[in-house]
């Protein structure tokens, strides 16, 4: 009989997490409504999904890195690291400007305009450089290349929240 590892979890939560976050976002695609704070929400929305999508894909990481066991030397951590940060900044604002608000001031609507090919490309960058960045700090023994890792996850973790709070008035445009 074979043995569970640590990271059999981590296999079985990733499409878990990856599943709940395509249905947050598919469930705020398209919308119109007639208050500024419902699209306002949905933007969020959509942007909560993308950051549990890089839980899900995080957890992925984990779990390759477990079963792999691969020890990254320092040069490759640092090019790991430094390549996916890169990457999920501009994942994310390409995942970003794939949302527009448009506002019909004489009917008084809200209308979410979704460009859904750039949506999808910003979201498989975000991922790929999270990825990176997992399995970078996650394949790595030396103490000072753990606290980069963590360092540039809270780095990632503040970014995620502030963009969440002012990233929907740079998508409000007035038509």
């Amino acid at each position: 009989m074979s043995e569970l590892k640590t990271s059999d979890g981590f296999f079985f939560l990733s499409p878990v997490l990856v599943l709940l976050s395509i249905l947050i976002i598919n469930d705020n695609l398209g919308f119109t409504a007639t208050e500024s704070d419902a699209i306002l929400f949905s933007i969020r929305m959509n942007l909560l999904g993308a950051i549990i999508f890089a839980f899900g894909i995080g957890f992925l990481a984990f779990a390759l890195a477990g079963r792999l066991r691969m020890r990254a030397p320092s040069g490759v951590f640092m090019f790991f690291e430094g390549v996916g940060l890169v990457i999920t900044i501009v994942g994310f604002f390409a995942y970003g400007l794939g949302m527009k608000e448009m506002v019909d001031l004489l009917a008084g609507t809200h209308i979410l305009i979704i460009s859904l090919p750039q949506f999808i490309t910003g979201l498989i960058i975000w991922a790929t450089g999270i990825l990176l960045i997992t399995f970078a700090g996650a394949s790595t023994d030396r103490n000072e290349e753990r606290m980069i890792f963590f360092v540039i996850l809270v780095t990632l973790a503040v970014c995620c929240f502030v963009l969440a709070m002012l990233f929907p008035w740079e998508v409000t445009t007035i038509s």
